[in-house]
């Protein structure tokens, strides 16, 4: 078994983002699945073969267009992926009024971003009847233009029974059929063999002809009663700004969470080294965990208290440094310019990989990896993210320096 890491990149915003658009920025290439085969047959039978491959009355309807809805439900992390998208359409047309739907858990990422007009914060639970009265609401504002960026079949719904004069839906996606545009598979949009996440939310505006800016940059902003609030915790920790590591130990699924011990571990081993505070963030799911985190760690490690999403941000771009696995709030990390560790686990680290930041991207080199990571097929525990070592991540943690 050999390992890999993934070393960072000194000429981000221009630099990566050719990188990027090329496919040339991976230093391995990973090979298509046998269902992404799949899903390019799909897409080449249901969709216009190309970007600016759009009829005329859908190019009429974007010409009239005053009024946008992105429809992206959840997660965290995509939410922040697709933050480039209310950038371009209003660089594309400033008097344009931008929307973005999604669950209230995620909202935060686009409240204070300078391009998002409105956000439409929804439950992320409820009933069929429930949902069906949202969109009833959404019918009713009656939006020229709607995007389907989840690909779910809420999404889909919400799209569909959007009445939009135009809506937008990638080939792949359910209830695509009933859109009036369908983006072929993003591979075949920027031309490359792998695309980032970032690449795949942007290509419905690619398709439709809509221009992207040269640097591809991530945008979530800070809330300032958020930045009052965590300016108090600070002060109360006695933790000054940019002389604190945050570490977000956490993460969806098992096979993407490094062990809790290691990052006990590494919390002592960084204290040595440094001298300085190490905290740790955790969200309502994982508060037991972080106790347990915290005991490991003895005083080595400080947990913060419950944050909102808003907070978690601050406290991110307080921090010196950022040490997570592949989750959410690194891609928050990777929004707010910081420099990062990533502990990679079993998700593909082209499509998710922290976008134009500064980081040191650990990963395992399996002939299994990527895959779902829902369960470990190949070994009785994920031997993706255990292969990462303690050193290994105090060598990446130098490499980075300075970043005080």
């Amino acid at each position: 078994q050999s390992f890999v890491m993934e070393h960072r990149f000194p000429d981000l915003k221009n630099r990566m983002a050719e990188q990027f658009r090329s496919g040339s920025l991976f230093l391995k290439p990973q090979p298509a699945k046998a269902s992404d085969a799949g899903r390019r047959h799909l897409t080449m039978e249901t969709a216009s073969p190309g970007p600016g491959a759009i009829s005329g009355a859908v190019r009429d309807n974007l010409d009239r267009a005053r009024t946008i809805l992105l429809v992206r439900l959840r997660s965290l992390g995509d939410a922040v992926l697709m933050t480039p998208a209310p950038r371009a359409l209003k660089s594309w047309r400033p008097a344009v009024r931008v929307s973005v739907l999604i669950e209230e858990p995620y909202a935060g990422v686009f409240r204070n971003q300078p391009a998002v007009d409105e956000v439409i914060a929804i439950p992320s639970r409820g009933s069929a009847v429930a949902r069906l009265q949202w969109a009833m609401q959404i019918r009713r504002r009656r939006f020229d233009l709607v995007f389907n960026m989840h690909s779910g079949p809420t999404a889909g719904l919400f799209t569909v029974l959007s009445g939009a004069s135009c809506r937008v839906s990638y080939a792949a996606a359910r209830y695509a059929a009933w859109c009036d545009v369908r983006v072929p598979d993003s591979r075949s949009l920027w031309g490359a063999e792998h695309v980032h996440t970032v690449q795949h939310q942007l290509s419905p505006l690619l398709h439709l002809g809509i221009p992207l800016p040269e640097a591809i940059e991530l945008d979530v902003a800070l809330s300032p009663e958020a930045e009052q609030r965590v300016h108090d915790q600070m002060e109360a920790l006695r933790i000054q700004r940019g002389r604190f590591i945050l570490l977000h130990p956490f993460a969806t699924l098992f096979t993407k969470e490094w062990d809790l011990a290691r990052f006990a571990a590494l919390a002592q081993g960084l204290q040595r080294a440094y001298g300085l505070p190490i905290v740790a963030a955790a969200g309502g799911a994982d508060r037991e965990k972080l106790g347990q985190l915290r005991g490991m760690a003895r005083d080595s490690l400080t947990g913060l208290p419950p944050l909102s999403l808003e907070e978690l941000t601050v406290w991110i771009d307080r921090c010196g440094l950022y040490i997570g696995n592949d989750s959410g709030p690194t891609h928050l990390a990777a929004a707010r310019k910081k420099k990062i560790v990533a502990l990679w686990g079993s998700s593909d680290s082209y499509a998710w990989r922290p976008w134009a930041a500064e980081c040191q991207l650990l990963r395992a080199d399996l002939p299994c990896m990527p895959c779902p990571g829902y369960r470990c097929h190949k070994f009785d525990t994920p031997r993706c993210i255990e292969s990462i070592s303690v050193d290994q991540v105090l060598d990446a943690v130098r490499r980075l320096e300075p970043w005080m």
